[in-house]
């Protein structure tokens, strides 16, 4: 899959998202991480650009980050199968945690409370690479929430 279309899936899907009902939480999803803890998990340094009041993107080259905070009443949607979508349980992170991918491009979604988080990583160098970044960037955000 190519970059450009990888970025417009990735955009696509956060879009989907914006439209799923918001978290009743009042954090603030560009206080959910720091640009020194993305920067020191993804090796780059990066910007952060809110989206709305539920997402926040950081931005960075190479590697980047997006995240957005829903209500937990989406949580059977967002591990419910999907066509073309491998889903992978994750242990040790929140209440419940899942791995959603299409091809290279991975979403970790993670049930903490009466909150989810949506957190993705853009351009990593490998799949495992990516995964890795997404559960440590899920730690950190998780304090904060």
């Amino acid at each position: 899959m190519g970059v450009l279309a990888c970025r417009w899936g990735a955009l696509a899907a956060f879009g989907l998202l914006s439209m799923l009902p918001q978290a009743v939480s009042a954090a603030e999803p560009c206080k959910l991480l720091t640009v020194q803890e993305i920067a020191q998990v993804l090796g780059n340094s990066v910007s952060p650009m809110p989206l709305g009041t539920t997402g926040c993107m950081w931005k960075g080259s190479p590697q980047g980050v997006s995240i957005a905070l829903r209500d937990a009443s989406i949580w059977a949607r967002t591990i419910a199968p999907g066509p073309g979508i491998t889903k992978r349980d994750v242990s040790g992170i929140g209440d419940a945690a899942q791995f959603s991918g299409v091809q290279d491009t991975w979403t970790l979604s993670v049930k903490q409370g009466n909150n989810v988080i949506v957190l993705t990583v853009h351009n990593a160098k490998s799949p495992d690479q990516q995964r890795s970044s997404e559960e440590s960037l899920a730690r950190l955000a998780l304090r904060r929430l």
